[in-house]
């Protein structure tokens, strides 16, 4: 539980130090400025109205919300985007996510295992300075185990799926 309780935080520095301020160092070196702030489209949806917030812009961008201007639903994205001709893009996340689902972990491990490996190793080297620090190890998944030992190799079945309770996989038989 303590985990749980734990990993806000972690998305919050994860979000600033790894999208925000990248974004933003990013956009001052391509010509954004206070006079010619760069338009910044955050892909809320309706449904998900509650990750929404007023986060103070900077002087260099103007936040917009393109999705719940136009009340779009998540579930309406793959519609549009495949009525446009375009493919589908895959889920947008960090490679070391800790929130991933353990068949994102799986599908790393069996498409991209160079990925799955340097996951494994940054979750390897988190965990030797933890020790040093006298720390409790951490894990990139709930199951307080290594990756290597708790991502399956072999496919799961669709009501196997390690989920986070959100029911979007259509297999809830509650």
């Amino acid at each position: 539980m303590t985990a749980r309780v734990a990993q806000p935080d972690v998305v919050q520095i994860s979000t600033a130090d790894f999208k925000i301020r990248v974004i933003g160092r990013w956009l001052k070196a391509h010509g954004a400025t206070a006079t010619n702030p760069a338009t910044i489209g955050i892909g809320i949806s309706v449904d998900e109205i509650y990750r929404a917030n007023a986060r103070r812009s900077e002087p260099y961008e103007h936040i917009v919300y393109p999705l719940l201007d136009l009340g779009i639903r998540r579930a309406d994205c793959p519609r549009i985007i495949r009525s446009a001709g375009l493919p589908l893009p895959p889920k947008s996340a960090c490679w070391f996510c800790p929130f991933h689902r353990l068949t994102a972990w799986q599908d790393m491990r069996r498409d991209n295992p160079d990925l799955f490996t340097r996951a494994c190793d940054l979750e390897t080297l988190i965990n030797s300075r933890r020790t040093a620090l006298g720390k409790d190890p951490v894990y990139l998944t709930r199951h307080n185990a290594p990756l290597a030992t708790v991502v399956p190799t072999a496919d799961l079945l669709p009501f196997e799926e390690d989920g986070d309770g959100s029911c979007d996989t259509g297999w809830c038989f509650t």
